[in-house]
């Protein structure tokens, strides 16, 4: 079959590609370390042999047009299957090797395997890991991942999945904020504070914070005058800055906590888990390079102890 394109075309794709997802110029730049001005000479390029316009252009996005759409359709199509021959291939040699996508939480990213990763490159040179950060992790139809790592199974529900950690819901404040502050005990004085907002993009509510009450798991509203939106780290700083009480994950505190930063709160009744799995699709887990990575965190990150008897799959709203 003659091909009808020339050896920079599979670049340009995978660029267009980005652009759509990201419904931005700018960030598939910064994504891909180039320049915006160099993403929009491409994709203009590509629309110009085409002879369609792919893209709907704002001054502060972009977004697909109906031709766009189809044909992003046939990119992915395209680049999926030359992503599976290359590591099909790949998979034939007895060493692991070749590219692995992981999909992950940004605050466990950073935190908990990102130090992990040396001792992996040291083990496994061969292997290229693709990290796809985000707050919430995609639903099965809907990613490209071949490993995610993540406690809402219900969005993963034919992959396999092994638990590997857990994380424990605290609340914390700083010094200088709990000296101000009227007095913290119970769960019912969090009413007098400020408490910092969690929120989801699409909810106007902030999520609900999980506690354990009577040995039940009860999720309590908050109010307070800060919200972040999916960005854990953000409220991190914050409470760090004396602006109000947090929920976060203990992992994300540890630190702050040991420097005199934070100080935890309510310790009996903060006792509910995040339990962390990793998945991957059935067939994906006979993959060497797969395997190997999975296999390495489970080692690695696996708790010394039980784990918890309270714990959330996902955020209540």
């Amino acid at each position: 079959m003659p091909r009808h394109f020339d050896d920079l075309m599979l670049g340009t794709l995978e660029l267009f590609c980005r652009a759509a997802e990201l419904q931005s110029f700018s960030q598939a730049a910064q994504a891909l370390n180039i320049s915006p001005a160099a993403v929009s000479k491409t994709i203009a390029r590509l629309e110009q042999k085409l002879g369609s316009p792919l893209f709907v252009r704002t001054t502060r996005h972009v977004r697909l047009t109906e031709a766009g759409e189809q044909y992003l359709s046939y990119c992915r199509t395209a680049l999926d299957a030359m992503y599976d021959a290359e590591n099909a291939l790949q998979d034939m040699k007895t060493i692991p090797a070749g590219k692995i996508r992981v999909c992950l939480p940004n605050d466990y990213a950073y935190l908990k395997v990102f130090p992990l990763m040396p001792k992996f490159r040291r083990r496994y040179p061969q292997i290229e890991v693709d990290f796809h950060l985000r707050f919430r992790i995609p639903r099965q139809e809907s990613t490209d991942s071949d490993i995610v790592m993540t406690s809402w199974l219900n969005y993963l529900p034919d992959w396999i999945a092994t638990p590997v950690d857990f994380a424990m819901f605290r609340i914390y404040a700083s010094p200088d904020y709990l000296k101000k502050a009227p007095p913290l005990n119970t769960p019912d004085d969090l009413r007098h504070h400020n408490c910092l907002q969690m929120h989801l993009q699409e909810q106007t509510r902030p999520l609900r914070w999980p506690l354990v009450i009577n040995n039940d798991v009860v999720h309590l509203s908050t109010q307070g005058d800060m919200a972040f939106y999916e960005d854990v780290m953000a409220e991190y700083y914050m409470a760090v800055s004396g602006n109000g009480v947090a929920m976060m994950h203990d992992f994300i505190a540890r630190k702050a906590v040991s420097e005199g930063l934070l100080v935890q709160v309510l310790e009996p009744w903060t006792t509910v888990s995040h339990i962390y799995h990793i998945a991957c699709p059935a067939e994906a887990r006979k993959s060497p390079r797969i395997r190997a990575f999975i296999d390495f965190l489970t080692e690695e990150l696996r708790p010394a102890g039980a784990f918890p008897e309270h714990s959330v799959i996902v955020p209540v709203r």
